[in-house]
């Protein structure tokens, strides 16, 4: 019988797991390289789209922080909780954290003007963030049943 997403997540070896937790952020973090390397055009070419960029980037960057803060010891790359974490942004929003990400890097290239970031932040960032968050909607369904479902009907992504 052929496994179930979240069973395949749950079956990883530690090794594989290990792997993961290292890969996706390193997805991050290239997004950030591509911005320091490729050519920009602040703003392109439109000076207020500069501090636009810059204000959405920081704002990402605070929301991502106060969501990791949060989530504290159930922070995790590969879906899944030991508790359901509603309290403080989580109260409003069920995955900060990836919203705080996709508005930090969609901030920075916009604020760099960076084609190339553009392109990389909706073809891999913003897809490999609804990905996540719908597989851990899924774990976390699955653990929390109806307290997750009344949850979901509160928040907002």
């Amino acid at each position: 019988m052929k496994k179930t997403k979240l069973e395949y997540w749950e079956s990883l070896s530690p090794a594989k797991a290990a792997l993961v937790t290292v890969l996706v952020p390193s997805l991050y973090l290239l997004a950030l390289v591509v911005a320091w390397f490729s050519p920009k055009h602040f703003g392109f070419g439109i000076r207020p789209l500069v501090y636009v960029g810059l204000t959405v980037g920081l704002s990402g960057i605070a929301l991502w922080i106060v969501a990791m803060v949060h989530l504290g010891k159930s922070l995790a790359v590969l879906p899944g909780g030991e508790r359901l974490v509603t309290q403080g942004v989580y109260r409003y929003l069920r995955h900060p954290v990836y919203l705080g990400i996709d508005m930090t890097l969609f901030g920075l290239f916009l604020a760099v003007g960076s084609t190339v970031g553009m392109t990389y932040f909706f073809v891999v960032v913003l897809p490999l963030n609804i990905i996540r968050s719908r597989l851990e909607e899924k774990a976390l369904m699955h653990k929390f049943g109806d307290s997750y479902q009344t949850y979901r009907q509160q928040t907002w992504f």
